[in-house]
């Protein structure tokens, strides 16, 4: 195909074709050693369009969905392309739009014929994340090196690749290793020279050799741990020299990576602990509520007391969820549902005939915002089963939930006896508490909608801080 490509630009003669066609496996062999795609992109009879002639894709993170391969580049979308062909020097670092329409950057590096024009570029894109970016100084040199006709017994892959390189012949012999991967085998306790070693005595994934030269094992990255060293292990195929197929084997040290997740997953595990200590200290101080309510006779102070119980519960059920889960962000519907839920246990006689359903768009909030959500929620729920089916016994109460551009919007709906929201009288503590909270906590709006005799909805608006 990459033929094929070539001759679709219109600009190239079948010399310099074959010279695009030996870069290939140079290509393929870049984007395995930086993970990284790399492209060959040629120029065509439009100036301002070039054709991307082979795509090579790293073996994992990817930043394509598909392969580009026969789609054109334009230089508005990626002027280092154009850059290079037009000045035949390199270009380090240029903002680049995908044919995916994903920001990347770009280094650009030309290739020349034997008379010294740029008939192609190699591209190497990667997404600029700060501390992960590579450095374009040492991807330029690794690109120009490997660009060249590359062989073992000429040119050495350059040591200054960050990943360990091994490079075996047909017959499962070391021909080359870099610093980097001698430096990996003295920490796994081999400290002589693994030159001339055959494949199995130094393998550290037991693949079958054979089923690496057949193509089967390749591009597939193993991660092992020995002696408490963490590696990620990949193979390919290359040919330094025409018919002569070798066997690269990358290996990185993940030690790093793997102990940092050790460590993430142990502190998720003390957040989960914490969570559910606090979970169980609050349902606590409920029971303790309950029993001091058993023992009193006044129905305004038990009424009050239940009231008290219900926030605690409320407050306690976003600290339930994280102790389940230990993830910050949490799903709103659930705990709509569960605010609910307390109030099964709470006023039975009162919510038998009442449904309730929960209906509208998921989304998640931080822990901070569920628990403000969850208060609001029980506020709004208890005003409306002590007051919003008077003389009825039964009601529906829907609550709906929208994601909105820049906000999320809440609003719960009732069918109860309603009210004339514009002759409100003085706000009851429940009110008081939702408005406080809306305003001062989630830094939204609030809102009463409600008419004599068909009911009544409170919405309110909020950010996700």
């Amino acid at each position: 195909m990459i033929t094929t490509y070539c001759k679709i630009s219109g600009t190239l003669i079948q010399e310099d074709i074959e010279k695009i066609l030996s870069l290939k496996e140079t290509v393929s062999m870049l984007s395995n050693i930086l993970g990284t795609d790399v492209f060959i992109n040629c120029a065509t009879k439009d100036r301002e369009k070039a054709i991307v002639v082979y795509h090579a894709k790293p073996p994992q993170n990817s930043l394509y969905t598909r392969n580009v391969s026969g789609e054109t580049a334009t230089s508005t979308k990626e002027p280092a392309v154009f850059r290079s062909f037009l000045t035949g020097l390199p270009s380090k670092n240029y903002k680049a739009i995908t044919q995916e329409e994903e920001d990347v950057t770009q280094n650009v590096i030309p290739i020349k014929n034997n008379d010294n024009q740029t008939i192609a570029v190699i591209i190497v894109e990667y997404k600029d994340h700060g501390e992960k970016k590579l450095d374009s100084d040492l991807l330029n040199k690794t690109t120009n090196n490997l660009i060249k006709e590359i062989s073992v017994s000429r040119t050495k892959i350059p040591e200054f690749v960050k990943d360990g390189v091994v490079v075996f012949n047909r017959n499962g012999e070391v021909i080359y290793s870099n610093k980097v991967a001698k430096f990996i085998y003295s920490k796994l306790g081999i400290y002589h020279n693994i030159f001339g070693r055959n494949y199995e005595n130094i393998t550290l994934t037991r693949t079958n050799f054979f089923k690496i030269l057949e193509d089967v094992e390749t591009k597939k990255i193993k991660e092992i741990t020995i002696s408490e060293i963490s590696l990620a292990v990949s193979y390919f195929l290359t040919e330094f020299e025409e018919n002569e197929t070798n066997v690269i084997m990358i290996v990185q040290d993940i030690t790093k990576e793997k102990n940092n997740e050790k460590e993430l997953m142990l502190r998720s595990v003390a957040i989960k602990e914490i969570h559910h200590r606090v979970k169980n200290n609050l349902q606590t101080v409920a029971s303790l509520l309950r029993i001091q309510k058993r023992r009193v006779e006044n129905e305004e102070l038990k009424k009050i007391l239940d009231e008290t119980i219900n926030r605690i519960l409320s407050i306690a059920i976003t600290h339930e969820i994280l102790s389940e889960n230990g993830f910050n962000d949490l799903n709103i519907k659930t705990i709509l549902k569960l605010v609910y839920k307390i109030f099964s246990n709470t006023s039975i006689d009162k919510i038998d005939k009442i449904r309730f359903n929960v209906t509208g768009d998921d989304f998640y909030t931080n822990s901070e915002t569920s628990t403000s959500i969850a208060l609001v929620m029980n506020e709004i729920l208890q005003n409306a089963i002590d007051h919003a089916f008077i003389g009825r016994g039964k009601g529906n109460i829907i609550i709906n939930t929208e994601k909105k551009q820049f906000c999320f919007k809440i609003s719960v709906s009732d069918n109860g006896v309603g009210m004339d929201a514009s002759k409100r009288k003085d706000k009851n503590l429940g009110m008081m508490i939702v408005e406080k909270i809306v305003k001062d906590k989630l830094k939204g709006t609030f809102n009463v909608k409600s008419e004599i005799g068909k009911g009544t909805t409170i919405e309110f608006e909020f950010k996700n801080i």
